[in-house]
This record gives C-alpha cells, structure tokens and sequence, in this order.
C-alpha cells in the first residue's frame, strides 16, 4: 500500500502572469489558479495539485524559474498531468509548446488546456495536436528553407558559417591561413601517402611530439580520419552533406550535397587529396598484419584460392623460421596450398621487382593499358556523374530565385564540355606506354630503395602505398599487383 502511495503522481496546475498583462481581466494569477482548481473539482479528481506560477515572465521563451522547475519534475516521473488556462500560458512559440507537448507524451503525461478544451488524453485533443504538429512541421521547413538559402549564398561568396577547421582562422566569416597548423595538415597527409602510416600511427606520433589539435584535445583516430577527408584542404566548400534530423547523424544522396569547388585557400592539391581518398576507401589491411615482422603480411595472397597467406611460424624448438601459409587451408582446410618459408618468398618477391625493373615485356604494357583505360572509364563516368548532379541543384537553385540565369547556363556550358570530353577521351583511347612505363619503373625504383634503407614496418608500411597485392603461385612464381598509376 506504501507502494502505491508513493507512486501516485501530482497534477500542476501552471500560472503565468507578465508585467504588461496585470492588469487585463480574467488573466491574473489569482483567476487562472482558481479556474484550474474548479475545473479538477468538476472532472471529480481527488490527485494532489501543486501549483507552479511565474510572475512577471514573458512567453517569447520558455526560460522561466517555476517552468524550469516542472519541467524537472515531470522528468523525475512526478506529474501525471499539466493544466494550464489557455495555451499561450506556457508559451506563445508554437515550436516551444509542441516541444514541450513531446517531452510531456514521452514522460506519460497528458497536456490540458482549459480555455480551448485542449487536453492530449482525448481524441479531440490528439486531432489538435496533430493539426499543431503539422503547422509547426510547415514553419520547421520554412527556418530550413532559409538556412539553406542563407548557407547558399554564403558558400558562394566564400564566407564560412560553423567553426574553422584545423590548418585555418576564421576572419570576418573567411577562412584564411594558420600557417602553423597548415604545416601539420601538410605534414598528415605526407604521413599518410608517403610513408604509409595508418591514422592511430599518425596521431600517436602527434602526440608524442605535443602538437596540439585545434581545441587543445589529444590527436584521435576519428580526428586525423576526418582530417584526410575533408575537402576543405583542396579548396571546396561542401554543405548539407549530413542528415541532422534523427539521433545518429548519416550521410545524405551525393546530389543533395552542396558542392562549391575553389571557393577557399588551398592546403593540399586536389591531386594529392584525391590519392588519399583512394587510400581511405580502400580495403584496409589488419592492424596485426601491419606490425608484424613479415614484410608482404596483408597483402600476399594465395594463388589457389585467393584467400590471403597468414603468418606465422614453423620448424623445431631449436631451429624455428617464419612461413606464410594459405589462411582457407590453416583454419578451414579447403584449400590444398602449402606453407612457404617467408624469406624464400620474400627473396622471390624483391627478385621479381628488380626483373620488372629491368625487363618491359610485351604482357607489362598490355596489363598497363587495360588498367589505365579502366580507371580513366570509371572516372570519366564519375565525372560526369557529377557535373550532371551540380547542374540539377543549379536548376533548383534558379528556379528558388537563388541564382541569375546566368550562373544557371555557366554550370550548362560547364555540365556539356566534361561531356563532350568524356565522349572525346573515349573515342581516344590513347595510352602514352612510354610514360606509363617510366611511372611504373619509379615506383619499382622507390620499392627497392626503402627495401634496402628502411626497418621493416617502415618498408610495410610504404610498400603497401604501391602495391595492392601479390599472388603466390608456386614455388617461386608470383605475381605483383600495383595501385591504380
């Protein structure tokens, strides 16, 4: 019975009074608390009331002592229902009421309003409320509309609305240089693409070395990720690229992004930034592959089944050696591949590189055409992809009033020249094989060196920059596998 008693939640009566409304009639504190008690008697409820009443408070917000204060309490499950005389009593903002209508249905309490027969536990009540939430829905759209425009027109004039990322400043809402911080931004992305470090990698060795991040914090793998792919370093503006409407922000439709391209101070080259994207979405190799002391762990595979080679070791207690071995034969056994001794392999592996460094065949360059017509294919469609995407929010953009016609035809002529060079570059097909191969042979180059002068997580880490994989076949015939070039 205790139990039960102390569960049985309060009725609050809410009274609001400004300065300027004391003297109209029928709205005074004394009224309004004695029309809300008649009511209860009316309705035949026994429930404890209490009584909350701001004096002197305004309605423009909801910052009001004795709101603040039942607000709590209907958070702390002490209030089975809120009574007011009439709506504007707790708020004269249609967005405030109908938040403070959702925090109230959340927390199981029903909303009355006296005057308008207003109360959230009837039909009625609930249709109203239904009507309220679809004009408040109209007027949320309408406030969206105008930020969108808002950010529009500031994205096209290179102003900059939120904070200032790291390597910048915000002046006068532009974003100019932190020479200092441009320096490190330059710093991670050489980091990354030249030496092969992963993102923990990096930020440890920020960290260790006290450079601080923009707000003072320690370097994260989130932060130095959200670093590399921000396209703010090669001069683009990118807005509404994030859908904020629910709890777990997402990424919205690429044709719904507003997209500005050399509106802001450059601190990575588009071609540098764009290789580092390549190596964010690319598979990535396991941590444990990385820093073990097997210079092809992660990327040698097994030429049987395709599945990669694990590592590991072999051999008696007194004369143990590394192997690599087919990962579907070790834990699955479908496949029929051997384990091989990691230094043969490894051997076979720098041999091969020095014999395409020294040797172009016939089967090298037709490998190297068929590549590079794919990946000029797949960006050439990209491309157009889209401009075709810039010009339909352009079209939008007019037709909102936005934009002149003549930014609208500028982004046509712009839409209709990657087209038509896409189509030219098709008909093409040229291939520069001699320059293709100097490329190649750089690459090859570059390999042996670090192969040669580097530890081997160094050598890892930069060989992995390059190569993408290498299938063993048998004993000693591989196959090496480059990056896109």
């Amino acid at each position: 019975m205790a139990d039960e008693l102390n569960n049985i939640r309060m009725i609050a009566l809410y009274c609001r009074v400004s300065t300027d409304e004391q003297a109209r009639e029928g709205i005074s504190l004394h009224e309004q608390q004695e029309r809300l008690k008649a009511y209860c008697r009316a309705m035949g409820w026994h429930t404890e009331v209490t009584i909350y009443v701001d004096d002197g408070y305004s309605a423009k917000n909801i910052e009001r002592p004795k709101l603040n204060e039942l607000i709590r309490a209907v958070k702390n499950g002490e209030v089975s229902q809120v009574m007011v005389t009439k709506l504007d009593r707790i708020s004269r903002k249609l967005l405030d009421l109908l938040n403070l209508i959702d925090l109230f249905q959340e927390h199981n309490v029903s909303f009355i309003s006296i005057s308008e027969s207003f109360d959230t536990n009837t039909p009625s009540g609930r249709l109203t409320l239904q009507v309220l939430g679809a004009v408040a829905e109209f007027e949320r759209e309408r406030i969206r509309e105008r930020v969108f425009e808002n950010m529009y027109h500031a994205a096209t004039t290179g102003k900059w609305l939120t904070q200032s990322p790291y390597g910048y400043n915000l002046v006068d809402k532009e974003l100019v240089f932190d020479e200092k911080e441009a320096e490190v931004v330059k710093r991670v992305f050489n980091l990354y693409l030249e030496k092969g470090l992963g993102y923990y990698a990096i930020a440890k060795q920020l960290n260790e070395e006290g450079i601080p991040s923009k707000y003072k914090k320690d370097w994260s793998i989130r932060a130095v990720k959200l670093m590399l792919t921000n396209p703010v370093y090669k001069g683009t503006f990118v807005w509404n690229r994030k859908d904020s409407s629910k709890k777990k922000r997402t990424d919205k439709k690429n044709d719904e992004w507003i997209v500005i391209d050399d509106c802001l101070p450059v601190i990575i080259d588009k071609e540098e930034w764009e290789d580092a994207q390549k190596r964010v979405n690319a598979k990535q190799i396991a941590p444990r592959a990385k820093t073990s002391p097997h210079l092809l762990g992660g990327i040698l595979k097994c030429g049987k089944c395709g599945a990669s080679m694990s590592i590991g070791w072999s051999g008696s207690k007194n004369n143990r050696y590394r192997v690599y071995r087919c990962s579907a034969n070790k834990n699955k056994g479908t496949c029929t591949s051997k384990q091989y001794r990691a230094n043969e392999v490894e051997d076979w592996f720098k041999q091969g590189l020095v014999q395409l460094f020294e040797f172009s065949t016939n089967q090298t360059k037709t490998t190297l055409v068929e590549q590079v017509l794919q990946s000029q294919k797949k960006d050439a469609e990209q491309a157009v992809q889209n401009a075709k995407a810039r010009y339909k929010r352009k079209v939008e953009a007019y037709t909102a009033g936005l934009i002149e016609l003549e930014d609208l035809n500028e982004e046509k002529v712009k839409m209709e020249k990657i087209i038509n060079n896409a189509k030219r570059d098709d008909d093409k097909k040229e291939i520069n094989i001699e320059r293709l191969e100097k490329q190649l042979q750089k690459h090859i180059q570059n390999i042996l060196q670090s192969l040669d002068a580097l530890s081997i997580p160094d050598a890892k880490a930069f060989l992995q920059t390059i190569i993408e994989k290498v299938i063993l076949i048998s004993e000693g015939e591989l196959e090496i596998e480059f990056h896109r070039i």
